[in-house]
C-alpha cells in the first residue's frame, strides 16, 4: 500500500541537480548564499518526492528552531529542565508514533499533510495528489539530528541559532534520506566563510562517489536476492540457508554503507568533510569494536546522549548504561519484540565482552594472526546471527532459527 521509496532515485536526482548547482555554489561570494542554495536544493528534492513531505519537514524544522530558542533563552530557567524534556518528547513523538502504530500513522500522516497543503495552495495540492502515498521518509534521521541539536543547546554548547541556520541544518541535502546523523558543529564550523572546494576535495569526493556507485548499483544489486531467504527458508537446505544469511548480511552492509559513502562523497564536493559512518565493521575482533565501527553516527549519538549520562564510564553503572545504549540503538530501527530481543542479544554480548576484557588482560602470543582471525570470524558469526531478529517478525524469526539449525517445523 505504501511507497517505501527507492533511496537510489533520491541520490540520482541529487547528483543530477549538483551538476547545475555546484558551479553556482562554488562561485558564490557569500557563505549565507551558499547555505540558502543548499537548503533550497534539499527542499526541492523533498518536494520532488511529494510536496506534503516538504511541508512536513518545514513544520518540523520550524518547530525545532522555536524549541532551540526556548531552551537557550533565560525564560526556560524559571521552569528548570521541564521545557527541555517537553521539547524532546515533542520532537520524538512523530517517530515513536510511526514505529508503534505503523500503517495507521502513515495513513494519518498522508491525510493531514495533504489536507494542510490543500488549505495553503490548491495548485500544490493537485501536484501532491499525483504523488504516491508515502511513509515519512527520513523521519528517524531528522528526529535524532533535531534532538542532538536541542541537547547541545541545553548544555550551553550552542548559542541561539537563526532560522536560516536551523533550516540549513535540517535541509542539508546529502543526509536527509539515509543519513548519516550529522551534528550541527560538523557543518557549522565549515560554513562561516564561503566554501571553495580544493582540488583534493573534488578528487576525494569524486572517488568516493564512484566507489559508492559500484557498491550500491553493482555489488549490492548482485547480492540483493539473498533477502529472499526470509520468505522461502522452509524450502532451503540448511547449508544454503547459512550461506545466504551471510550473503544477506553483506548485502545489508554494502547497501547501507554505500549510501552513506554517497552522502559523504557529494558533501565533499561542496567542501564539507563529514564524519565517517562505517569503518569495516565485519572485520573487527570483538562486538565492542563492531559497534564502534557500524553506523557510527548513531553510535556516537547514543554514546553522547545515553551512555555517558547514565554512567557508562563508572564501575557501578557501566553495565546498565551499556544495555540502555544498545537498546536505544536497536529500537531506532523499530519498536517490535524482535528488535527488543536484538538489543538484548547485542547488549548481553557487549556486557560479557566487557566483563571478560576486565578480568582477562590480553597476552602476547606467537599465534597472533590465527587468534585475530578466529576472533574476527566469531564476531562476524555473532553479528550475522542477529539479522533475522532485525528483519523478521519474532514468530517468523524463531522459525527461521529452527530451520537454520535443521529443526524445521
Amino acid at each position: 500500500m505504501f511507497n517505501e521509496f527507492d533511496s537510489s532515485s533520491y541520490f540520482v536526482d541529487l547528483l543530477a541537480l549538483s551538476m547545475v548547482l555546484l558551479p553556482i555554489y562554488l562561485i558564490s561570494p557569500w557563505a549565507g548564499a551558499q547555505r540558502i542554495l543548499l537548503s533550497l536544493s534539499g527542499a526541492y528534492l523533498l518536494y520532488f518526492i511529494a510536496p506534503r513531505l516538504l511541508l512536513f519537514y518545514f513544520i518540523f524544522w520550524s518547530l525545532t528552531f522555536l524549541l532551540q530558542r526556548l531552551i537557550v533563552s533565560g525564560e526556560q530557567r524559571k521552569w528548570g529542565a521541564v521545557p527541555f524534556w517537553l521539547s524532546l518528547a515533542l520532537i520524538f513523538f512523530p517517530m515513536v508514533a510511526w514505529k508503534v502504530i505503523g500503517d495507521d500513522f502513515n495513513i494519518l500522516f498522508n491525510l493531514l499533510t495533504h489536507g494542510l497543503l490543500n488549505e495553503i495552495s490548491s495548485r500544490l495540492s493537485v501536484i501532491d495528489y499525483a504523488r504516491d502515498v508515502i511513509i515519512p521518509i527520513g523521519l528517524s534521521f531528522a528526529s535524532f539530528r533535531s534532538v542532538d541539536l536541542l541537547v547541545k543547546s541545553y548544555l550551553g554548547m550552542l548559542p541561539p541559532l537563526s532560522y536560516e541556520r536551523v533550516l540549513f541544518f535540517g535541509f542539508f541535502p546529502t543526509v536527509q534520506i539515509v543519513g548519516p546523523i550529522i551534528e550541527y558543529p560538523e557543518i557549522f564550523k565549515a560554513c562561516e566563510k564561503p566554501k571553495r572546494a580544493s582540488p583534493e576535495d573534488i578528487y576525494h569526493g569524486l572517488m568516493r562517489i564512484a566507489l559508492s556507485i559500484i557498491k550500491v548499483f553493482v555489488i549490492a544489486s548482485l547480492l540483493q536476492d539473498s533477502a529472499l531467504i526470509f520468505r522461502n527458508y522452509e524450502r532451503i537446505d540448511t547449508y544454503k540457508l547459512w550461506l545466504y544469511l551471510f550473503i544477506y548480511a553483506w548485502f545489508f552492509y554494502i547497501n547501507f554503507s554505500g549510501y552513506s559513502d554517497l552522502a559523504l562523497g557529494i558533501s565533499r564536493l561542496y567542501g564539507y568533510k563529514l564524519k565517517e559512518n562505517f569503518n569495516f565493521p565485519f572485520f573487527k575482533e570483538n562486538i565492542a569494536e563492531f559497534w564502534n565501527s557500524w553506523h557510527m553516527s548513531l553510535s556516537r549519538f547514543a554514546q553522547r546522549n545515553i551512555f555517558v549520562p547514565l554512567g557508562g564510564y563508572r564501575a557501578k553503572t557501566q553495565y546498565f548504561a551499556t544495555l540502555a545504549t544498545i537498546m536505544v540503538i536497536a529500537m531506532w530501527h523499530d519498536l517490535s519484540r524482535g528488535v527488543v530481543l536484538f538489543g538484548l542479544y547485542h547488549g548481553t554480548g557487549l556486557i560479557l565482552h566487557r566483563l571478560f576484557s576486565q578480568r582477562y588482560k590480553a597476552r602476547h602470543t606467537t599465534n597472533r594472526f590465527f587468534l585475530c582471525g578466529a576472533k574476527m570470524v566469531a564476531t562476524h558469526v555473532f553479528v550475522v546471527l542477529s539479522f533475522p531478529l532485525l528483519t523478521l517478525p519474532l514468530e517468523s524469526a524463531l522459525e527461521f532459527y529452527l530451520a537454520l539449525f535443521g529443526q524445521g517445523l
